[in-house]
């Protein structure tokens, strides 16, 4: 296959300024995931929570799809972890279907609906204050090996949220 990846370019007049503007406007720090805290845990379901921080905004002043994202795929993978085995996420489709305000209280659940030998399928929602459905998703996760009772539990490269308990 033929790399063109030097085709690929921004070109200066190729889109009128606002449209440029705007596109480059998506460009942004994405933050507010110390704000992640966990309420339940248990073998094969996790409940999160965050109240939405002002950092984890898109253009719109809404909670960002990526931080959204974010958060089903760290419960998803906790909800993995809590049957006994490390994994890492094959698979996510994310259906949103209402959006999470700024400042909003979201809620993050994820169940195991399958546990076999070498992957899982989670179940994961994300819902308001309201317990409306802002977010539905399945996640597959794939198993990189067994956790061990013996071993310490892998270590979180920049350090543990603020809010765990």
């Amino acid at each position: 296959m033929e790399d063109d990846s030097e085709d690929i370019r921004i070109e200066e007049g190729a889109l009128p300024p606002y449209l440029r503007e705007g596109c480059l406007n998506h460009l942004s720090d994405l933050g507010g995931f110390k704000a992640l805290r966990n309420d339940l845990l248990r073998r094969g379901y996790v409940r999160n929570s965050v109240k939405v921080p002002q950092d984890a905004a898109n253009l719109f002043r809404r909670a960002h799809g990526g931080f959204l994202m974010f958060l089903v795929d760290v419960t998803a993978c906790m909800a993995g972890y809590s049957m006994g085995k490390h994994n890492v996420t094959q698979h996510v489709s994310l259906d949103f279907t209402r959006g999470a305000l700024l400042g909003d209280e979201l809620v993050i659940e994820a169940r195991v609906l399958h546990d076999g030998r070498t992957t899982a399928l989670v179940d994961a929602r994300v819902l308001d204050s309201t317990g409306r459905l802002c977010v539905k998703a399945s996640c597959t996760l794939f198993y990189v090996g067994a956790v061990d009772p013996n071993e310490p539990p892998p270590e979180p490269y920049l350090g543990r949220n603020p809010g765990v308990r």
